[in-house]
């Protein structure tokens, strides 16, 4: 429970994070590259992150998916 908690307080900074990899890194077929870089500042700012990594990995194919779907993700 203490994990969905933490998650689900992160899911605004994830959000945040996402749309600004989207724009200093634009383009399709870069999802590993980019999804390394969020780990990468995510452990910067929080080592901690490391034990979640496996569900914040996932929510952000969640995230990155309906974003796309939606047609949300920002356009650079």
């Amino acid at each position: 429970m203490n994990n969905l908690i933490l998650v689900v307080k992160l899911l605004p900074v994830i959000i945040e994070a996402i749309k600004a990899i989207e724009q200093a890194v634009p383009g399709q077929g870069k999802g590993e590259q980019k999804l390394a870089a969020l780990r990468g500042i995510l452990e910067v700012l929080d080592s901690g992150i490391v034990a979640i990594w496996p569900q914040v990995s996932k929510v952000v194919g969640i995230l990155v998916e309906a974003m796309n779907r939606t047609d949300s993700m920002p356009k650079v």
